[in-house]
């Protein structure tokens, strides 16, 4: 099948996937405003929520945001299935950061913030945590329809 659209189209790779570079990308007027949002959170060093319907272009998004950082002064930790839990997350931000994260959560928490603040202080680079949760499966699946009933079930 892809074979076929790349000879019909005369495509010489794939169009749609993540090899296509950040600068290559189709910058709507949303496309743009999301990416300037998500670098001024970026440089603010802030907690943000990039939310939007299934296919819509969050994860380009923050492809196109993070493209270009500094690698001296930003390290990007990119977790594309946040169902493996609190644990598995601080368990990955460890890892990333180059630890061997502990076993216990106990000790692993001040771990994960011990290597953060080295990031910090020592190495002076701010983290740039992406939990992408459009990335699993069920999400995905579902249309996020799930994971929507549960917001509105604790909104008020």
């Amino acid at each position: 099948m892809i074979a076929n659209l790349q000879a019909h189209y005369g495509f010489t790779r794939m169009p749609f996937g993540t090899a296509v570079p950040a600068g290559a990308l189709y910058a709507s007027a949303a496309h743009k405003e999301a990416v300037a949002r998500l670098r001024w959170l970026i440089s603010a060093r802030g907690l943000g929520a990039l939310t939007g319907e299934v296919g819509c272009g969050k994860t380009v998004a923050v492809r196109a945001a993070v493209t270009g950082l500094d690698p001296s002064r930003y390290t990007l930790i990119y977790l594309p299935n946040p169902q493996i839990g609190v644990r598995g997350i601080h368990g990955a931000v460890a890892a990333a950061l180059g630890q061997a994260p502990r076993f216990h959560h106990a000790t692993l928490i001040p771990q994960v913030e011990a290597a953060l603040a080295a990031e910090a202080d020592e190495k002076n680079r701010h983290v740039v945590l992406a939990i992408d949760l459009c990335r699993t499966r069920n999400y995905a699946d579902s249309g996020g329809r799930a994971w929507r009933k549960g917001l509105r079930g604790r909104a008020s």
